[in-house]
């Protein structure tokens, strides 16, 4: 697989499209419909080429109304979705509003699933609006800008997510400003000291 960046776009050049990667285009092109969203989390290393499984895929979307979250419910619905946290669509609504997750994957199976959120914070506002896209063949999927992405695996801390932080700084070397990395690791409190590879 090649990668080429140009201005927002991640181009990524004869990629294997996996059914992880289908799993999470053909839900995001029925949420997109209803609101903005971006990927954050492991998903983005692995879409990147790094060898490893997840049983989730993370999005933040910008907080919507009752309605349009019945009409995004009703179409994954008959669509083949469901939902692991709850069959009424106005309680899971709740759980969006109180800053819960909601889970949602192919009908008759739990993993993979997708992990809703509204966002709640500065550096989830910062995702979303600085979101780059990465391209696969005619795809698209919104990401979490590089940098954030990497100080917040390191905020995580644990091996998998140093691992995905360490990923991302070597194949994105050329192109990542550590001004911006440093910047997202102090506003999170991440000490540089703490990890084996340089930023």
């Amino acid at each position: 697989m090649d990668i080429e960046i140009e201005a927002e776009n991640i181009y990524l050049k004869n990629k294997v499209i996996s059914k992880l990667d289908l799993f999470v285009v053909d839900f995001i092109n029925i949420l997109k419909k209803y609101t903005d969203y971006v990927v954050v989390s492991g998903y983005v290393s692995i879409l990147f080429g790094r060898s490893r499984g997840t049983e989730d895929i993370d999005l933040l979307i910008n907080k919507i109304d009752m309605d349009t979250f019945l009409k995004f419910h009703n179409e994954l619905i008959e669509n083949n979705y469901w939902f692991l946290n709850a069959e009424n669509p106005i309680e899971l609504f709740g759980m969006l509003e109180d800053g819960l997750a909601i889970r949602a994957a192919v009908k008759d199976n739990v993993i993979p699933n997708i992990e809703i959120k509204f966002v709640k914070n500065q550096l989830d506002r910062i995702s979303l609006k600085e979101h780059k896209v990465a391209q696969l063949d005619t795809y698209g999927i919104n990401i979490s800008p590089l940098e954030l992405q990497i100080a917040f695996k390191l905020y995580l801390g644990s091996d998998k997510d140093i691992e995905d932080a360490a990923y991302l700084c070597e194949i994105f070397s050329a192109h990542l400003s550590k001004f911006k990395i440093k910047h997202f690791m102090d506003i999170l409190g991440v000490k540089r000291e703490d990890y084996g590879f340089e930023i």
